[in-house]
């Protein structure tokens, strides 16, 4: 997907306007869900999609090399989303370089045809992790969406959260860690079970 993104990325750069069309397609369901993880569902979704993507539109000739589409985008709505909380009064300053999380949870579908116990199952166990996540400290929190749930890499963050890669290892060691202390532990024991059947 990503070199899909940008190759349309290359193709919108030279007024190719139905590149640009697919490549808003393809990154919009990703950003409306790191806006909602952010701040909820909120009336400003829309504008911020607008913004990001009418902002993109105006620089994408900026964006060097082009993989590094995403972490601009990325960083494009956490801004915007900020704006929004400030805006509300909801914003409180946090440190960075705030510390303090050891499990990566990934819900994708298997290969296999799954049972209804087993969907529900794991929909209870992502809502569980979810609970846990918001838990964390802003940027810790930030760090492990991106990671675990947009797949993004240490060096798409580090760009994306405007941080230096060695930052965004320690706000996963310390997001990890302390995501692990608040799970429940029979939803910890099922991520590790799941783990260990899938080796």
């Amino acid at each position: 997907m990503p070199e899909l993104e940008t190759l349309l990325l290359e193709r919108a750069c030279q007024n190719d306007f139905e590149a640009f069309a697919q490549l808003q397609e393809l990154l919009e369901p990703s950003l409306r869900r790191f806006i909602r993880r952010l701040i909820g569902y909120h009336d400003s979704e829309d504008d911020i999609v607008q913004t990001v993507f009418i902002s993109l539109y105006r620089n994408m000739h900026k964006i060097s090399p082009p993989e590094n589409l995403r972490p601009y985008v990325f960083r494009m709505v956490r801004n915007r989303c900020y704006d929004e909380l400030r805006a509300a009064g909801k914003w409180k300053s946090v440190s960075m370089d705030d510390e303090a999380v050891e499990v990566y949870v990934s819900f994708s579908a298997s290969a296999s045809e799954p049972q209804p116990e087993d969907v529900s199952h794991w929909l209870l166990l992502q809502m569980d992790v979810r609970e846990a996540m918001e838990k964390l400290p802003e940027l810790q929190r930030q760090t492990l969406i991106l990671f675990a749930e947009e797949n993004l890499s240490y060096a798409e963050i580090a760009e994306a959260m405007g941080t230096s890669i060695g930052t965004v290892k320690s706000r996963l060691h310390h997001a990890k860690k302390t995501l692990r202390g608040l799970l429940k532990p029979e939803t910890l024991q099922a991520i590790e079970e799941s783990f260990e059947s899938d080796d």
